[in-house]
């Protein structure tokens, strides 16, 4: 495919097939109830629910795909060329996603990769389905509020310390979820805060796969408390074919509302830098037989032998961990997590010093690096990406980072990722709660993408990603 053909492609609104039904609870307890007899973990699960997905699913296209898995992924790069890795999901997988008869669908190259490489495409491209249907399954059961994405392991980060050492602890990341949605809903005089945990799933496998995958997840999304309550919490695993993808939605109930307050108090909350926490996990005890969910039907044989070869990720043994926030540090989490998000967009803007300022000592790895790895490196400019006004159609403008690489016959890619310049200049100023109040406003007023087959992607939390090819010299 050529590439302007390529970069076209990527606008083009496309099906995404939701599914969601007591039938698949059904697979998912079934799996759960026969791998327990192996691996306690499974007992503890969240009670699941379905989804009411609506009919016919939801039309997305591969640019949001990619740039929520962008924006997701911000964190995880902590390295001398972040700038230019943070630009990876825009460029590694702009060739992973298609239309094929109108449903969203992987391309034949993408379908075609070898074993390892495919490990990695379905959890990636599972994160980016993922937020994109839990985002729109969010906003409308939540009128009026606004989602942002937070890494799990960044917030636990800043309130739990791992006494296993960072060997030990790799086995139990398995058992934590992967994100948590931070609500924001502002009026005329109230500020509220809700938190949905997330797990996101992907697969090349069979569907049957899917059961495996959402009884790990049921027990992942179970791992977090506030105040002695569970969240609620969306699961979605992805099935990935060139026929087309099925997003598989589970909706574990959970307990409402993180923080409320009018404007003057959450300007006053998240004005003051919040301090690390030293807890620890607690390990659960297994629930009694009577209260544990189970399938309607007998567990099928089949089940036993079923395992996953995308994600190979099986629960380790024992028990999980819970990692408890006390009630009377509502106010902390919501600190930690509102600058989490914060930190995210300016990293995905490239401004690695002003999201550091965000993060705590030991997020940003100063308390003790060989023991707590830090997430933010303040890497310097390369000559291959750049700050930069971008402007954007209409009279709009952001503030981000471009990267450019040459295609030959002097035509150049670029991608430009960044934060609409309102929003970039309350993130830097330190302005958060301003940041949450006018996000979903510049989100309205948002760009048309311009005739010329450029893509332009734009967020609710107000950032942009633009994907372009240019004559050598523009």
């Amino acid at each position: 495919m050529e590439i302007d053909s390529l970069v076209k492609s990527l606008s083009y609104p496309s099906l995404l097939a939701l599914s969601s039904s007591p039938e698949l609870v059904d697979d998912v307890l079934r799996y759960a109830t026969t791998h327990a007899k192996k691996r306690e973990a499974y007992w503890h699960h969240k009670t699941l629910t379905p989804v009411d997905v609506g009919k016919g699913g939801m039309r997305t296209t591969p640019a949001q795909v990619l740039h929520e898995l962008g924006v997701a992924t911000t964190l995880l790069t902590a390295s001398p060329l972040s700038q230019v890795a943070r630009h990876w999901a825009a460029v590694r997988y702009c060739a992973t996603l298609t239309k094929n008869g109108g449903r969203l669908a992987l391309t034949p190259d993408a379908n075609e990769v070898v074993y390892h490489h495919k490990v990695t495409q379905s959890e990636q491209l599972g994160i980016g389905l993922a937020l994109v249907v839990a985002k729109r399954l969010l906003r409308r059961q939540y009128r009026g509020w606004t989602f942002h994405a937070v890494d799990a392991e960044v917030a636990l980060k800043a309130g739990f310390v791992d006494g296993g050492g960072p060997v030990q602890s790799v086995s139990r990341t398995k058992m934590r979820p992967d994100y948590i949605l931070l609500g924001h809903h502002a009026t005329r005089r109230h500020r509220r805060m809700k938190i949905v945990i997330l797990e996101c799933k992907g697969t090349h496998g069979p569907p049957s796969f899917i059961h495996g995958q959402l009884a790990r997840a049921a027990v992942q999304v179970e791992a977090l408390s506030v105040g002695g309550s569970h969240p609620p919490s969306l699961m979605v695993a992805s099935h990935l074919t060139q026929a087309g993808i099925t997003a598989y939605v589970l909706d574990p109930p959970g307990d409402d509302e993180l923080w409320s307050g009018d404007d003057e108090e959450l300007d006053g909350l998240l004005s003051t830098a919040p301090e690390d926490q030293y807890w620890r996990p607690r390990t659960v005890s297994p629930p009694e037989p009577e209260a544990r969910q189970a399938p309607d039907d007998v567990p099928s044989p089949a089940d036993e032998i079923i395992t996953d070869p995308d994600l190979a990720e099986e629960l380790p043994s024992g028990a999980p961990q819970v990692f408890d926030i006390p009630e009377q540090q509502r106010g902390w989490f919501t600190q930690i997590l509102t600058r989490a998000v914060a930190a995210t967009a300016l990293l995905f803007a490239g401004n690695s010093a002003a999201a550091s300022g965000y993060a705590t000592p030991r997020q940003r790895g100063t308390e003790d690096p060989a023991f707590q790895p830090g997430l933010f490196n303040l890497d310097q400019a390369w000559a291959t990406s750049s700050a930069a006004t971008f402007a954007l159609p209409d009279g709009l403008s952001a503030e981000g980072t471009r990267h450019r690489a040459p295609l030959g016959q002097g035509r150049v890619l670029e991608v430009f990722r960044g934060v609409e310049s309102r929003l970039y200049r309350e993130l830097a100023e330190g302005q958060v709660s301003a940041y949450l109040r006018d996000a979903p406003i510049f989100f309205g007023r948002r760009a048309a993408s311009p005739a010329d087959g450029s893509l332009y992607s734009f967020s609710q939390d107000g950032t942009v990603l633009v994907v372009r090819v240019l004559n050598d010299g523009e």
